[in-house]
């Protein structure tokens, strides 16, 4: 279903890609532009790769400059979304199993209660979340991010509509533990994208009429409590 615009796109910086770039466009030139370029619709999935990507870039170079401090927003702002985004592609995949529309989490900014939606589905359903390993550091990550940034715009703005002490809270009275928070980090990307391939390799193999997957190992996942 084609949605009609809320406004009429600027030809000096959107077009359409079998209309091509319009001659305003080419005269603007300018440094980012928009193109509808008929693709199917873009899933969570995506968007939360995108964000990893950038979240890991930087964390890299914070690894190997641990001095530096002056970017804690924007690295806690990546990998807030980061789990924002791979929690809602975790939900809109059960979604598609479960035939079942999760419009109710596309303004959703709570990473506790998508996270209580899709571990609470996945525990219901009897898939062995609660052996994975890496289930403590997330459940960590996911409690602590939402207890520093509820609602999602302290990082984003640097200030946040929360307050804390009787204060409006920023972004410059938010610290971090760099060898916690990136082992977390991993752990629960790890964690969040074995379920959510779960899941999805189940949807393909019923529409291809499998029992067994020759590609994915649903049970290839570090176990709680294992002494390996």
């Amino acid at each position: 279903m084609v949605k009609k615009p809320d406004d009429n796109p600027d030809e000096r910086f959107y077009f359409e890609i079998w209309s091509g770039r319009s001659a305003a466009l080419m005269a603007r030139k300018p440094s980012v532009t928009y193109c509808e370029n008929h693709n199917g619709d873009f899933d969570y999935g995506l968007a939360a790769t995108d964000f990893e990507l950038a979240a890991e870039a930087l964390i890299a170079v914070q690894k190997e400059q641990p001095n530096l401090s002056n970017w804690t927003p924007p690295v806690l702002y990546l990998i807030r979304q980061t789990l924002e985004l791979k929690l809602k592609a975790l939900i809109e995949t059960i979604g598609w199993k479960a035939s079942t529309e999760p419009d109710t989490i596309k303004f959703a900014h709570n990473l506790e209660d998508l996270w209580v939606r899709g571990r609470g589905w996945l525990v219901k359903n009897e898939y062995q979340i609660e052996q994975d390993a890496r289930l403590m550091d997330t459940d960590r990550l996911i409690e602590n991010l939402h207890a520093i940034d509820p609602t999602g715009d302290l990082f984003r703005f640097g200030t946040s509509h929360k307050v804390a002490f009787n204060r409006q809270k920023s972004s410059d009275r938010v610290g971090y533990e760099q060898t916690e928070l990136f082992r977390e980090f991993e752990h629960t990307l790890g964690c969040l994208n074995h379920w959510t391939s779960v899941v999805m390799r189940e949807i393909i193999l019923a529409e291809h009429g499998g029992e067994e997957d020759p590609y994915f190992d649903k049970n290839a996942f570090p176990k709680a409590n294992s002494q390996s």
